[in-house]
């Protein structure tokens, strides 16, 4: 028995996760303030995101194999910021200054986007949904099988969200004044993800030994991906509610 893991892999780029409507309507400015849907997205995404060290730690605690534990330390040294030479490269040739990421640790640089678009992280009040997202995400990897914790880390996370951070920046080319150093957290991982993602594929691929193993991997991704379909939308209906009034007060162009 061999399923090939780029089945799995098509069976997430087709989630809704993927092609939620609330991501589709972010790109295209369809909310009655695309500034404020925006902003409100910075404010509330850090919830997950800040957490996401501990996601790959616990990930590591669940793998034997130790040249898939060294992949994901690497991992989650690249979060703290340091990044090599090649990556360093291919980022210049992009655009994107060493000094912006070098040394940077990744919540940093998700911070820095918000204070360009006017959230003071320190101040955020998190939706339920924000903490039961990354509360119920951490609880998959630690509690579920290692083919679970891959499953959720891999083909449910690091393998497609460059394809979501495509829509997030294309949102904020359109609807801000944002340079590319202030929302570079996406640009960095749209192309330093996908290395991540392919890594965590091949991992994943060597795991499928069993109908057990392929079970397993199938339900971390979809967990992960239905945590983040859930977290969509709550913030589609956010951001269709959100008036001047509410939360935040209008983004200075």
């Amino acid at each position: 028995m061999k399923t090939d893991v780029n089945v799995l892999l098509q069976e997430a780029l087709a989630h809704r996760a993927l092609n939620h409507p609330y991501l589709t309507a972010l790109e295209n400015g369809a909310f009655p303030d695309p500034q404020l849907a925006i902003k409100d997205f910075a404010a509330q995404y850090l919830g997950y995101t800040s957490w996401f060290p501990k996601y790959l730690t616990a990930a590591i605690s669940k793998l034997d194999n130790p040249a898939h534990r060294m992949h994901l330390i690497e991992n989650l040294t690249e979060e703290s910021g340091i990044l090599e030479q090649e990556e360093l490269t291919t980022l210049n040739e992009m655009g994107i200054a060493t000094e912006w990421v070098q040394g940077v640790p990744h919540p940093e640089l998700f911070k820095r986007f918000q204070k360009a678009i006017g959230i003071d992280h320190q101040t955020i009040n998190y939706c339920d949904d924000a903490i039961i997202w990354r509360e119920l995400f951490l609880q998959t990897i630690t509690q579920g099988t290692t083919e679970e914790a891959i499953g959720a880390m891999g083909l449910g996370t690091e393998a497609v969200v460059k394809y979501i951070y495509r829509k997030l920046i294309n949102a904020i080319k359109k609807h801000t004044n944002l340079t590319l150093e202030d929302y570079v957290f996406f640009e960095l991982h749209t192309e330093v993800d996908d290395e991540h993602g392919k890594i965590l594929l091949e991992i994943a691929n060597e795991m499928i030994t069993s109908e057990k193993a392929l079970h397993d991997l199938r339900k971390g991704m979809l967990k992960a991906l239905n945590l983040r379909s859930m977290f969509w939308d709550a913030l589609h209906e956010r951001a269709i509610k959100l008036s001047f009034q509410t939360q935040y007060s209008k983004v200075e162009q």
